[in-house]
C-alpha cells in the first residue's frame, strides 16, 4: 500500500510541479495498476499461496520433545483480556502449540519474543495466556531475548541440543523460519498455521483489504527471502 501510494504520489507532484507529465503519468498509472492488482483477491492468492504450502502441517501423532511457538506482535493492554494483547497470528501460533503439547505430554513448551517498545515481551504474553488456559508453568521456557528469527534458531539450539522440536509459525513464514532452524541443525518438524488462503471450490474475484494484506505478506516474505539468501548462502 506505501509502495503503490508513493508512486501515485510522485506522479501528483511532478504533474503539478514540472514539465514532465508523461513521467507524471507513467507514475501514477503504475501506482493505481498495483494498488489495483494486490487489492485482486485472485492476484494476492497467487502471491501467497505457493509460500504458504511449502510445508506441511504438523502430524499430531508424531512425538516431539519441545514445542516452539515463534515470537509475533504483541500490544499489552490491561484494560482487555489477555488474549487480545496478541495479534491474530500469534494467537494462532499459540493455539498451535497448545494443541499439539496437550497431545504429548511429554514436550515441553517454548515461546519466543522480545520486548521491543512494549511493556512485556511477545514470550510473557504467550506464556501468561498459556498459564491461564491451563498449562503447567513448569512445562514453559521463555526465550526473551531474540529479536528475529534467526537469534530464536541460535536461542533453540543451545537448549535443545539434539532433541526434536515442533516448529510453530505462521504458514507464509515457515520457508524462512525452517531454513534458519536447518542451519542451526535443529531436529524440527514444521508446524505451520495462521493460512490467509484457503482452497475453495469459487473463486474470490472482489478487490478488498484482506486481498491488500495478503499481497503485503508474500511480498514481505519473498523479499524476507531474497536477504536471507544473500546474508546467510
Amino acid at each position: 500500500m506505501s509502495f503503490c501510494m508513493a508512486l501515485i504520489a510522485i506522479g501528483l507532484v511532478l504533474w503539478i510541479f514540472s514539465k514532465r507529465q508523461t513521467l507524471a503519468k507513467t507514475f501514477s498509472i503504475t501506482g493505481l495498476l498495483l494498488l489495483f492488482l494486490f487489492s485482486w483477491q485472485p492476484f494476492s492468492n497467487a502471491l501467497l499461496r505457493p509460500i504458504e504450502q511449502t510445508h506441511s502441517p504438523f502430524d499430531i501423532q508424531k512425538t516431539v520433545d519441545y514445542v516452539l511457538v515463534l515470537g509475533n506482535g504483541v500490544e499489552s493492554d490491561e484494560n482487555v483480556p489477555k488474549h487480545s494483547h496478541l495479534s491474530s497470528s500469534a494467537t494462532a501460533r499459540l493455539l498451535e502449540g497448545l494443541r499439539i503439547i496437550r497431545a504429548q505430554p511429554n514436550s515441553i513448551l517454548i515461546v519466543s519474543g522480545y520486548k521491543g517498545n512494549n511493556t512485556i515481551s511477545c514470550a510473557q504474553a504467550y506464556a501468561d495466556l498459556a498459564i491461564s488456559m491451563g498449562v503447567d508453568p513448569k512445562r514453559i521456557i521463555k526465550f526473551e531475548e531474540p529479536k528475529d528469527t534467526y537469534e530464536e534458531a541460535v536461542a533453540a539450539k543451545k537448549v535443545i541440543g539434539d532433541k526434536s522440536l515442533a516448529l510453530v509459525t505462521s504458514a507464509s513464514h515457515m520457508p524462512r523460519a525452517f531454513k534458519y532452524f536447518q542451519q542451526q541443525n535443529i531436529n524440527a518438524t514444521t508446524a505451520p498455521t495462521f493460512y490467509l488462503v484457503k482452497y475453495t471450490d469459487t473463486t474470490n474475484w472482489r478487490f478488498d483489504a484482506s486481498a491488500l494484506a495478503k499481497s503485503e505478506r508474500a511480498i514481505y516474505e519473498y523479499i524476507g527471502m531474497l536477504w536471507q539468501w544473500l546474508k546467510y548462502s
